[in-house]
């Protein structure tokens, strides 16, 4: 009874403030709707990228990843500073200072309205197979395990995962087609309260149960014995090896937190360029953080179950939760767990009813109608996708390689194209629409034969690096077969946002890439790790890729340096 009565008062009092912070909101114009009226502090946005990101699948699946291997797939939310630092420190200004909404609207500006629809086609496959079909999965098999709800319902799983799933996305159908933005970031910063509280929570629980109730000596033990599993320098065989980050792990991080429109979306509704980038590195330091309540329970689970006790890793995570926590905090948790999915769920898909009504209805049948029209249709868009997502969630299930890597695998395939686009675009006047549009399609189709047979049997990631580097030459070569037919000509948006930078933005920003390095030296033979053996590391592909990634940094770095002296 406790449990439930947790779960059951901490759901509630995340609904009842985000109604009472949000009633009074102006939701029938498009700048209170879909960016929070631009209201949005620096804290608020990073507890909403936070949980936006950290769904159950994130949670679940890493945990499971771990759990089999090692802490290597921790890159995944280490390495993601640089992406950062570059969305804060060059894109942010730009796109605030001219007041999108939407990443598309800017690709229209640089390259014409049939760029803008096609990659608004493409964000909306990713989000209807990838964004949120995995958040109401991840929740549904975090919830069942956490309850045992085929046991209470007396049905089998399968039907378990279903019933689940439908009742997630309805409850998260609610929150963000009713609430807006702000609701969704309101509710987001408050679950992102309980999420480190809960996390925080599981990591002392679990490392008292490895050390039989001594939290210290299940620190010892963790240290001491088996500590290949703290290796997080991937091997070649690794499901990470660690040359990745630098070839394919970079072009996604970079989609992910400087494209994504869901992500970006809630840096779009800050009430001044400061806050927009004091969330965007608080959230940052929260992501290295995730080392410790997503990633290291793996490596607890493995000192209590063993190697290979589990049919699914999946169970992982939910599993050590209900047997290490009181029923109480077990109750607590789950609330926690339910409203990350709620909260990714109801971002992925308050940004797909944005795209959906300002990149596709209203340039193409609303430009003579008003904003509260346009948003009252582009619900009823949204209650469709949720009946869509509600369908396909469940198939996951037979996805062989877990539930993290169908996720990425979805978002690599639609995210790298639209991120090439994006870049080349933004830091180069030559290339054109006609020759931005066929490379985008090259890339989607010919990543879309290599995620199911991967040339020399390559790691998807190195296929992904290989493929971006190959259409950046592609993109310039054509653009001298079908040059730039347009002038670009920039426009400022009347915006009242103050666009003064945050003052500390550089010394923070530089702590937190620095703390991302010592995580890695930490959690490798140089720290901790003593027992790994021979280590077998992609020399060639390492090389290549810190040399596209430096150029890959450097290169817009400078540009935009530039631009700021010619002013």
């Amino acid at each position: 009874m406790g449990t439930f009565l947790s779960f059951l008062f901490f759901t509630t009092f995340v609904a009842v403030v985000t109604y009472w912070r949000t009633h009074r909101e102006n939701l029938h114009s498009s700048q209170g709707y879909f960016l929070g009226g631009n209201s949005l502090s620096g804290w608020v946005i990073a507890g909403s990228l936070l949980l936006t990101n950290l769904s159950a699948a994130n949670i679940t699946g890493m945990t499971a990843q771990v759990y089999g291997t090692n802490l290597a797939p921790i890159a995944w939310t280490v390495a993601v500073i640089p992406p950062l630092l570059l969305f804060a420190g060059v894109l942010l200004p730009t796109f605030l200072k001219r007041g999108f909404a939407t990443v598309p609207e800017f690709l229209e500006q640089r390259y014409g309205s049939s760029t803008r629809r096609l990659v608004t086609a493409l964000f909306l496959f990713c989000y209807v197979f990838g964004g949120m079909p995995v958040a109401l999965y991840g929740g549904a098999i975090a919830i069942m395990n956490l309850f045992n709800v085929p046991a209470l319902l007396g049905v089998d799983e399968t039907t378990c995962v279903w019933i689940l799933v439908g009742a997630l996305g309805l409850i998260g159908g609610t929150y963000a087609l009713f609430g807006g933005l702000k609701g969704v970031a309101v509710s987001d910063t408050l679950n992102g309260v309980g999420l480190l509280t809960g996390g925080f929570l599981v990591f002392i629980f679990g490392v008292r149960a490895v050390g039989d109730g001594d939290f210290f000596g299940g620190i010892s033990t963790m240290f001491t014995t088996e500590t290949h599993k703290l290796d997080s320098i991937g091997d070649k065989d690794d499901l990470v090896p660690f040359a990745v980050i630098f070839t394919g792990m970079v072009m996604h991080n970079a989609f992910y937190w400087c494209t994504n429109q869901f992500i970006v979306q809630r840096c779009f509704g800050a009430r001044s360029l400061a806050e927009g980038q004091k969330g965007v590195i608080i959230a940052g330091y929260f992501k290295i953080l995730n080392v410790f309540y997503i990633a290291i329970p793996g490596i607890i689970a493995y000192h209590i179950y063993g190697a290979g006790n589990f049919e699914n890793n999946d169970w992982v995570y939910p599993t050590l939760v209900r047997d290490i926590m009181p029923g109480v905090f077990v109750g607590f948790f789950a609330a926690v767990i339910f409203g990350a999915v709620l909260s990714t769920y109801n971002s992925v898909l308050n940004s797909s009813v944005t795209l959906f009504a300002i990149d596709i209805y209203k340039p193409l049948w609303g430009k003579h109608l008003s904003d509260n029209v346009i948003i009252g249709r582009a619900k009823w868009v949204g209650s469709g996708l949720v009946i869509v997502t509600m369908f396909i969630a469940p198939l996951i299930m037979r996805f062989e390689g877990g539930i993290f890597l169908y996720m990425v695998k979805a978002e690599v395939l639609f995210g790298a194209p639209i991120f090439l686009t994006l870049l080349v675009g933004y830091f180069s006047k030559t290339v054109s629409a006609k020759a931005a549009n066929i490379t985008l399609v090259s890339y989607l189709l010919i990543l879309s034969v290599c995620q199911f047979y991967p040339p020399f049997g390559l790691h998807y990631l190195h296929v992904l690096g290989g493929l971006f580097v190959v259409h950046v030459g592609m993109l310039f070569g054509l653009s001298r077969v079908f040059p730039l037919d347009r002038s670009i000509e920039p426009t400022t948006a009347d915006s009242t946002i103050d666009m003064t930078p945050w003052r500390h933005f550089k010394l923070v920003g530089g702590l937190c890439l620095a703390l991302m390095v010592a995580t890695f030296a930490i959690f490798s033979p140089l720290g901790l790790v003593k027992d790994v053996g021979e280590k077998h590391i992609d020399w060639g592909f390492l090389i290549f890729g810190l040399i596209v990634a430096s150029l890959m940094y450097a290169i817009p770095y400078r540009i935009y340096r530039k631009w700021n002296r010619e002013g």
